[in-house]
């Protein structure tokens, strides 16, 4: 696997590595998603980089980062809130109704 541990390209995965893509760079210092001062050249050989890997790859996930990590896990929470507000109204309600069973055989 080339982008697997141990594999050629490992230190791609798992992290937005733009500007080494564009430079055609394996030098840590441009392993980051900085595209700024890029040469034109350069970013069409970093959507070029894009097209390849959209053809070639699945998407499995995204890489997240300050402002928009902190946006997701809030949404998350929204959704698992609401989620357990739901299964507690499901819970209720089936109390209710073994209650009101309940009430109605005289038990």
């Amino acid at each position: 696997m080339f982008y697997g541990p141990g594999g050629p390209y490992a230190l791609f995965a798992g992290r937005d590595a733009s500007r080494a893509l564009a430079l055609m760079s394996f030098e840590p210092s441009d392993l980051t998603g900085n595209i700024e001062g890029l040469s034109s050249s350069e970013l069409d050989t970093l959507q070029d980089w894009e097209y390849k890997f959209m053809e070639k790859y699945v998407k499995v996930g995204q890489i997240v980062t300050g402002a928009k990590a902190e946006d997701i896990a809030n949404v998350e929470k929204t959704e698992e809130n609401q989620e357990q507000s739901k299964v507690e109204a499901m819970v209720l309600k089936h109390d209710s109704s073994s209650i009101a069973a309940d009430t109605d055989t005289g038990n």
